[in-house]
């Protein structure tokens, strides 16, 4: 048992130099070169068919990403004729945006369910609290060039 515990504390002692070798070395965080912007998933569940229309519409609110999913309803016919539904066959989707475009988002949104009887939906979103590594997050924020905090400050 003493043996095990001194192998992990020399592994802890490792990392730890590890971690000051690199600090040493002058490496930064992602997130101290880049501004990092809040992300919310939106899941927005509409008739079938009416998906397409609204994610070319959503691509003007810098979305990061998209995705579709089939789905069929399963409430009562009087709870969709309140909400507005028409069909118990479905599409959801669900968009990854930064939250600075989220009124955007929503005035999109509106405006698309007010086109037709057809194209009403319900919406809602989610703050998304962590993404795991650097890749995955520039993707889901739709960075396609990125700027460094110094060469944003210079152009304000």
């Amino acid at each position: 048992m003493g043996e095990v515990k001194r192998i992990i504390k020399r592994l802890k002692r490792n990392v730890s130099r590890k971690k000051n070798d690199r600090n040493d070395l002058g490496t930064t965080t992602f997130e101290s070169k880049h501004s990092l912007s809040k992300l919310k998933l939106f899941i927005i569940i509409v008739n079938y068919g009416q998906a397409d229309a609204i994610i070319k519409k959503l691509e003007s609110a810098e979305i990061g990403a998209s995705f579709t999913i089939a789905g069929q309803g399963t409430g009562s016919k009087d709870i969709y004729e309140v909400i507005g539904l028409t069909d118990t066959k479905k599409q959801v989707i669900l968009t990854i945006a930064k939250e600075e475009n989220t009124a955007k988002i929503k005035d999109l949104l509106e405006n698309r369910f007010k086109v037709s009887r057809a194209a009403k939906g319900v919406a809602f979103s989610i703050k998304m609290t962590s993404i795991v590594g650097v890749v995955m997050y520039r993707y889901l924020a739709n960075m396609r060039f990125l700027k460094e905090k110094d060469e944003e400050n210079k152009n304000e």
